[in-house]
């Protein structure tokens, strides 16, 4: 019977693949100190990611017979375990409180006392890296329409990014030692202090995870931005979550074109600071009189006025989305010409060598 289960549930965009990452690359060492971060068969890390889209009952393009019955199975590896247990993934931080309830009552059912963690970031770094995410997906859409249907109550990741919606979802009935709130440090102060904020909030010892992330999601410029938004325009569908040609994008023309250049970063501009801040506000207030155990400052999720050098991530300079085109195409001419040739090529030149 476990002791405790450590439920993270997001938010998207707050650090969570870095984090969940270094938890599988540290599973074993934290198995010896009774901390299980439960897999799949073979060490497989995708377990918990099907287990989520099974409560939400979430469509990613994702084999069905992988994604039914996830839940229990992970559930089945926690009711086994001796000692605590961290599940995470950010996806259940779309959960309605129907799947909520189902779920809490699946662990509760275990024997174990559950603790709801959520992991923050200021809302202006989260829409910038939010409007991203859509764009490795297949989205066409502006930053400045992405950020005026978040303003407008239309966007389901500013619904996951909100702290007082997904608590509300995921902790309405536990007292505030049992619901943490780990804040994403101000942006230049690393990754490691995010990791070691979260392993606070968990209870493990950083020397028991000395391993560092073996994945973490990228990000990409203002520039390249606009040439992954232009290109899923040419491509249509095939780009899109699950298309033919989605892989390719966001494999090669993402992780091995664009995500490596030294850009200007996306940033929210003056126009959406003052929105985004008195929202800010208001959630940070909501979590202070929630009574909510911290790891890190509340004052950190509100964000930091836009410097004097924004660059509109909508309207960059032509030269610089020029220079990304063509350094993605150089990617992609390595990419093919480093991959073996079909058979029946080799054949083919293998007798024009001989006729020679």
């Amino acid at each position: 019977m476990p002791s405790r289960v450590f439920l993270h549930v997001g938010a998207p965009k707050s650090g969570t693949t870095y984090l969940q990452s270094r938890m599988h690359a540290n599973r074993r060492e934290l198995r010896r100190h009774r901390v299980h971060y439960p897999h799949g068969p073979l060490g497989e890390p995708r377990l918990q990611y099907w287990a989520a889209l099974d409560v939400t009952e979430t469509d990613h393009g994702v084999d069905p017979r992988r994604v039914h019955g996830s839940w229990d199975r992970l559930v089945r590896q926690v009711r086994r375990s001796r000692g605590d247990v961290v599940l995470s993934h950010e996806m259940l931080a779309k959960a309605t409180p129907e799947q909520a309830a189902r779920a809490l009552a699946d662990l509760t059912a275990t024997g174990a006392e559950v603790v709801v963690v959520l992991t923050a970031r200021d809302l202006a770094r989260e829409l910038a890296s939010g409007w991203q995410e859509t764009l490795k997906f297949g989205s066409r859409t502006t930053l400045r329409a992405f950020l005026d249907r978040a303003r407008a109550g239309r966007s389901a990741f500013l619904d996951g990014f909100d702290p007082t919606r997904v608590l509300t979802t995921w902790a309405a009935g536990l007292p505030g030692s049992r619901v943490r709130v780990v804040t994403a440090p101000p942006a230049g102060a690393g990754g490691n202090l995010l990791w070691l904020r979260f392993l606070e909030a968990v209870e493990v010892d950083p020397a028991w995870a000395p391993r560092e992330a073996e994945r973490a999601n990228v990000s990409v410029g203002v520039p390249e931005a606009q040439v992954l938004r232009r290109l899923n325009r040419r491509l249509g569908d095939d780009a899109r979550r699950g298309g033919d040609l989605s892989p390719i994008v966001d494999g090669i023309v993402v992780g091995g074109a664009l995500a490596p250049r030294a850009s200007t970063r996306i940033a929210l501009g003056p126009d959406d600071h003052p929105w985004v801040h008195a929202l800010s506000t208001t959630w940070v207030s909501w979590l202070r009189e929630r009574g909510v155990t911290v790891h890190g400052d509340l004052d950190d999720l509100l964000p930091a006025p836009p410097g004097a050098d924004w660059t509109d991530p909508d309207a960059p300079r032509p030269r610089e989305v020029t220079a990304a085109a063509l350094d993605t195409v150089e990617v992609l001419l390595a990419e093919v010409r480093d991959r073996p040739l079909p058979w029946r090529e080799r054949a083919r030149r293998a007798v024009t060598r001989a006729r020679a």
